[in-house]
Parts: C-alpha cells; structure tokens; sequence
C-alpha cells in the first residue's frame, strides 16, 4: 500500500485526497492507498475528513510523515522554506517530497537547501478556481489538467514514476519542464491573467462614476475579470516569488495598449482592425490545439511510436533506497 501525506488541506490539498481515494484501485496501477492529512487549522483539517479527502487526520507533522512515501506541500508558495526546515529531521529515507505551488524556480531551491537528504519533485497542477478552502474543492479539478513535474538531472526514476502514478490516477496529464522555462511561461499564460483581471477591477471600481457603471456590467464584464475573486494571499505569493518573469509580462501588455491607445488616438482604423484580427486569430489557432502538446508532439503520437517502460515505484518501503 502506498501511503500520501497532503500537508495543507485548501482547495488543491482536499482536492487532490478526493481525486486520489474516489480513483478505482483495481484499476489503478498504484492500486490501494492510504491518504494522511495535516493542516494547522483544526478546521480544514475536519472539513477535509468530511469531505473523505484523506483517511486520518495527523495530530502532527512527524505521525503524518511516519512511513510516508510521498509527502505533497499543498501549501502558499513563501510558507513553503519554512515548512521545509520542519520537515527536514523527520522524513525517512526514501521519501520522496513534492509540491503544487504556482511557481517552481524558488521552491527547487528552496528543496536544494532544506531537504538536501531527500528527493524532492516540484510540481504544479494547471488548475483551480476562484474559491479557496476545502469546501470549494472538487473531484474533478484535475480532469484532463496538464500537471508540471519539475526535477533535477539525479532525481531517481522510481521516485519520477510515483509522482507519475499520482499524476494519472487523478486524471491528468504529466508535463516535465525546467523550472525557470515553467515560471517564464506561466507567467503569461496564468498569472498576467490574474493580474489583468484585478487591474480592470480596480481602474473601474475606482471611478467616480462606478455605482451608474455596476448596474450596466454584464458578462463581458464577469468573465473578463472572473479571476481577481481568487485568493488574495495565494496571488500575493505567487507574484513575489516570479516577480521578474510577470513584471516582463506586464511590460508586454503595457506594449500593446500603448499601440492601441495610439492606433484610436489617430484615428487608425487599419492599425485597430489588425489589432483585434491579430488577438482573434492567435486566440482560435490556439482553441484548436490539443491541450498539453508540445510542438510537434501530435505528430510524434501519429507515427505510433510508444513510449519506453518506465521503472516502478510500487511496493518499495520508505527506509529503504
């Protein structure tokens, strides 16, 4: 039996013990589990209980982590260093500790410097929603999700092939990247979103004239900001911890409405016309893409080419290399 401690029980903590438990062990490689959670909040702790997220709830760090294969972080992105120090002293050989924060640059090295001993896995689920807290979580969340792994050039295959297994039996896809290539893009596909979205939020709500506007404000309007009602705390900590990658998506954008501010200015109706046929156009071609694709993956696919056997995690005891 392979055993899960989820350290942190939010909306990705409980969302990720459901999606593993409601999984058909028969038909799961991984086969039966046992899911221990721990949160410093008695409360998410109980909720995520109700919610049958997790088996048992720890009284601790050290009886969650005791004969742990894996140990998920699903914890805010600058709590991350210290939770490490914590753990540190009372993980058992073997173990192998992952992540599901947003950016994955700091924690990798956050990883190297605390948890020198064991082998460490970033990872981070694309997906969410704009409530946070077990109550908001969902079986479903990971459906079909591209999920980052993040890894060093020694982590140990059979350590890859866990979180691999994890990754599969709650429906999502497994995508390896680099760190630094991870926090570059999903700065712009992920967080300049967030970021946009609290900026139209906030000119708006700030006018004079807000109160006439909110009784006008209709789907376009909820859709195009539905994301600046997500966690305040979660966002802060992301953008601190990829600071440099989104203030360069922030540069861009700042580019672009720069252009479009100067193209109505002159009253250009060619330059406003290509302005919005250019966005229309890259927006479709990307609706058509398979999600989680590389370039040229789909290809690869065609020619029926398989992948290799990859080496297994399963029935290996923490303590034990």
């Amino acid at each position: 039996m392979i055993r899960i401690a989820i350290i942190g029980l939010g909306l990705i903590g409980t969302s990720l013990g459901i999606s593993l438990r409601s999984a058909d062990s028969k038909k799961d490689p991984m086969g039966n589990i046992e899911v221990i959670g721990f949160d410093r909040s008695t409360d998410h702790a109980k909720e995520a209980r109700v919610r049958l997220a997790i088996d048992k709830i720890a009284a601790n760090l050290a009886e969650a982590l005791k004969g742990t294969h894996l140990i998920v972080l699903a914890v805010p992105a600058r709590t991350i260093p210290s939770v490490m120090q914590e753990i540190a002293p009372l993980l058992e050989p073997g173990a192998v500790v992952t992540d599901v924060t947003s950016t994955k640059t700091d924690v990798m090295q956050w990883a190297a410097q605390y948890l020198p001993n064991n082998t460490f896995i970033g990872g981070h689920p694309m997906a969410g929603r704009e409530q946070s807290g077990p109550k908001a979580a969902a079986h479903d969340l990971f459906k079909d999700a591209i999920y980052c792994l993040c890894m060093s050039a020694n982590t140990p295959p059979e350590a890859v092939a866990l979180c691999e297994a994890v990754v599969e039996r709650i429906g999502a896809k497994s995508y390896f990247i680099d760190p630094v290539e991870h926090d570059a893009y999903v700065a712009g596909i992920s967080h300049l979103p967030f970021v946009m979205a609290s900026s139209i939020v906030n000119a708006t709500t700030g006018a004079s004239s807000w109160r006439e506007m909110a009784a006008l404000a209709a789907t376009g309007y909820r859709d195009t900001t539905r994301l600046a009602s997500g966690d305040v705390t979660m966002h802060c900590d992301i953008s601190l911890t990829n600071a440099a990658a989104i203030t360069r998506w922030i540069d861009a954008s700042i580019d672009q409405l720069q252009h479009l501010k100067t193209a109505l200015a002159a009253g250009d109706e060619a330059a406003v016309t290509d302005f919005f046929a250019r966005a229309q156009n890259a927006r479709n071609e990307w609706l058509k893409q398979k999600p989680g694709m590389r370039p040229g993956e789909a290809e690869y696919e065609d020619l029926g080419v398989g992948m290799v056997e990859k080496p297994s995690f399963f029935g290996r005891r923490p303590g034990k290399r």
